[in-house]
């Protein structure tokens, strides 16, 4: 798994994007940009925000926990077997969001 600063770079080379360029679109020095691409700074909201809109990336929150749907028995109604369906569609999203959390945060 690549760290959240690998993900910039790959993102940045893919977009032909400079540390240089990147310093002037979002506001920050180069050496800022270059400590925070190179572990030396922590990420912030603000600076993934900034980092992020400037190459064109978009953050998502995803979680690890996910919800199993039971063997239900055949007399159970539609309307609870949706409700049940719709539980773990929002678990996995939670699910995932955790998951995205976890990998921006890797280091903190």
């Amino acid at each position: 798994m690549f760290s959240f600063s690998e993900c910039i770079k790959l993102a940045m080379k893919k977009a032909d994007i400079t540390k240089q360029q990147l310093a002037e679109s979002t506001g920050y020095s180069y050496q800022y940009i270059y400590d925070l691409l190179n572990g030396r700074r922590r990420w912030n909201e603000e600076s993934l925000e900034k980092v992020c809109h400037s190459i064109g990336l978009e953050v998502n929150v995803v979680s690890s926990v996910s919800a199993q749907t039971p063997n239900l028995p055949e007399h159970t109604s539609e309307r609870l077997r949706e409700v049940l369906a719709e539980n773990k569609r929002l678990c996995e999203e939670v699910g995932n969001l955790k998951t995205a959390i976890k990998a921006l945060t890797k280091g903190w």
